[in-house]
């Protein structure tokens, strides 16, 4: 940032005016290179009291060929340019009517995207400090994919070590990297999922997001990134976030949108049963039953439990135990010997088999008899009870 500052603020000679230069100003300027420790001092600590307006002079001394004096001048100019740059990122919050023009770079983008209103201001203020130079670049869009590529791969906390630990990206920058994507094709999109999924189920990044109130403009941006990574080629690691981070409302939109749509299934159908169960209700019941004919293994494990057979699950194994779960039974009744709570999968994913084909076909035979005998009668009671709860 300092440098930004400084190669965007110091005027060359053909921006500046032909006018002379203050002489009392000047010769501080010059003092700033005296032998003396103590004149260098009382100089400094003047020209940073009078500021901008000795402008003129101190871009002369960053020209100076006494290295004394374009040192000081530089920490004199960065310390005025931080200053003036604090002054108006507070007059941009301030300014809630937008009676004001504000050359922030990104704004109109993000004002588009995401809103204005106080609490969003000042979460782009500090976009701006955090990421200035990458906000700058969505302007021109020019090389913006391989951009956000190469800063996704900067915060990356394991490839950031330092003597205490991995080095934690802030959430401003995640966030600057998911409104720069909006930007991108599709296809040029599909390269950050799972970088940024990294990123964002990092448990230190999770933790100064997941508490913060759904109003949060960080929780805001993550949410939205987590829906539009459900839907790119790599879903499963956008159902994950949703899970990971609780989005409700966004698990169950998800899960109506990919369930009902899907021709073909694959094992990110599992996540998108799980979302339905977790975030759903007696609605999302219907949308599990045709996933109870897909044979598709989605694990595979082992556990001295079984005896050194080994567990398989099928996508038809975890809608079946989601199923269960919406209608309040217990999947020990239905053989589901090592089915293990979770509080974000309702079930660990892994747990949901059987070491048997036999015992499979038995759980599913029995469901398909109970709900044969209590589906309709229980659709109904629990469309009730909900319209009983709405109403109070």
């Amino acid at each position: 940032m300092a440098l930004v500052l400084i190669t965007t603020a110091v005027p060359s000679d053909a921006q500046e005016p032909a006018t002379p230069q203050n002489p009392e100003y000047q010769k501080l300027v010059e003092l700033l290179g005296d032998p003396s420790f103590q004149v260098r001092e009382r100089a400094h600590e003047t020209l940073a009291k009078i500021g901008m307006s000795a402008r003129r002079e101190l871009a002369a001394g960053l020209r100076s060929p006494d290295l004394e004096i374009r040192s000081r001048t530089r920490r004199i100019y960065v310390d005025l340019m931080y200053e003036d740059f604090e002054q108006k990122l507070q007059r941009f919050i301030d300014d809630l009517d937008g009676k004001l023009e504000h050359d922030l770079p990104g704004w109109d983008l993000y004002k588009e995207k995401i809103g204005a209103s106080s609490d969003e201001r000042k979460f782009f203020a500090t976009m701006v400090r955090a990421e200035a130079s990458l906000l700058r670049s969505m302007e021109t869009k020019k090389g913006l994919a391989e951009l956000l590529q190469e800063r996704v791969k900067q915060l990356q906390p394991y490839g950031n070590y330092t003597p205490t630990g991995p080095t934690i990206p802030q959430v401003e920058s995640i966030a600057t990297v998911m409104l720069g994507a909006l930007q991108l094709t599709t296809a040029e999109r599909e390269t950050l999922v799972s970088p940024v999924y990294n990123l964002l189920n990092y448990s230190k990044i999770k933790s100064q997001i997941i508490d913060k109130p759904d109003s949060d403009v960080g929780k805001r941006m993550t949410r939205k990134w987590a829906e539009i990574a459900a839907k790119s080629r790599n879903k499963t690691l956008g159902l994950m976030l949703i899970l990971n981070y609780g989005f409700e409302q966004a698990g169950v939109k998800v899960a109506r949108d990919l369930l009902t749509n899907t021709t073909s299934y694959s094992t990110s159908e599992q996540y998108a049963a799980i979302c339905a169960a977790r975030f759903g209700g007696p609605n999302e019941v219907e949308l599990l039953l045709p996933l109870l004919t897909q044979k598709t293994l989605v694990h595979s494990w082992s556990t001295p439990q079984a005896g050194g057979k080994l567990i398989k699950t099928q996508l038809r194994d975890t809608a079946l135990i989601m199923l269960l779960h919406l209608t309040k039974q217990n999947p020990k009744d239905y053989g589901y010997r090592f089915s293990r709570p979770s509080p974000v999968y309702v079930y660990e994913v892994y747990s949901c088999g059987f070491t048997e084909d036999e015992n499979r076909a038995k759980a599913h035979q029995k469901w398909s008899t109970w709900w044969k005998e209590n589906g309709k009668k229980w659709l109904e009671e629990s469309s009730k009870s909900n319209v009983s709860n709405d109403s109070e």
